[in-house]
């Protein structure tokens, strides 16, 4: 029960500290953390109702700057794809869905380091095609973050729209997310009170990152980004495979 808590705590501080800073990544950093002691079945119905909650800290500011051609974009996608993520989330063991979004996560770090560049101006096909992978996985693990931060970058914006925009879509994700996962069940009282609980800690995290990114240099909320995608999808595909080698 304390180791349970501890990862628990310290996953909540660490990925509200990435979303304070990046705008993005709460799920992200969440998810991987917190399966390391609850199945995904607990940690990402956890982790959506924190996101709803965490998602109307600066999203006043975040609404002037944030791109709304891009979030309307994919927003048709990821109302098509969560419920294909939920289904999924509930058919698979544990451990395949860990591994699955740690590989979901490291190709899209991948092009990321690759430079991937997209035009101001996107095909509708594309942008739909990135709100449908990010809805499956947003459903399946809260995670979608990562085709859209690749999307998001890809656009060249600066770092403050990029931050604004993640922010308003994320938001509207998590709430489109609440709302399937409580007609499924997947939000119970242990859930909203474990989400109460973890106010405090969420809000210090988001305080400190919000710093953060006030004080920083537009490249390293790139850099700071990509590494620790880099390390968080590594840490989910070595937990996920190492959960069938010992099956």
């Amino acid at each position: 029960m304390a180791e349970t808590l501890i990862i628990a705590v310290f996953g909540v501080f660490a990925a509200s500290l990435l979303r304070g800073f990046t705008g993005f990544g709460f799920g992200i950093a969440a998810v991987p953390l917190l399966s390391l002691a609850l199945p995904p079945t607990r940690a990402v119905p956890f982790v959506v109702a924190l996101q709803v909650i965490v998602g109307g800290v600066g999203l006043r500011q975040a609404w002037s700057l944030c791109d709304w051609r891009a979030v309307g974009g994919l927003s048709p996608g990821l109302v098509l794809g969560i419920p294909i993520g939920l289904a999924v989330l509930t058919a698979l063991r544990a451990d395949t869905v860990r591994l699955a979004i740690g590989c979901l996560i490291l190709g899209s770090v991948l092009l990321l380091w690759r430079g991937l560049r997209l035009s101001r101006t996107p095909s509708r096909a594309l942008t739909i095609a990135v709100g449908l992978v990010a809805g499956v996985m947003s459903g399946l693990s809260s995670m979608g973050g990562p085709p859209i931060v690749v999307y998001l970058l890809a656009l060249s914006h600066e770092a403050a729209v990029v931050r604004a925009s993640s922010i308003v879509y994320f938001m509207l994700a998590a709430m489109v997310s609440l709302l399937l996962m409580s007609l499924n069940g997947l939000i119970d009282r242990e859930i909203l009170s474990w989400s109460v609980a973890s106010v405090p800690v969420l809000m210090a995290g988001t305080y400190l990152g919000n710093w953060g990114f006030r004080h920083s240099r537009p490249h390293h909320h790139r850099l700071t980004a990509m590494v620790l995608l880099s390390v968080l999808a590594l840490l989910l595909i070595a937990r996920g495979l190492g959960g069938w080698w010992t099956a």
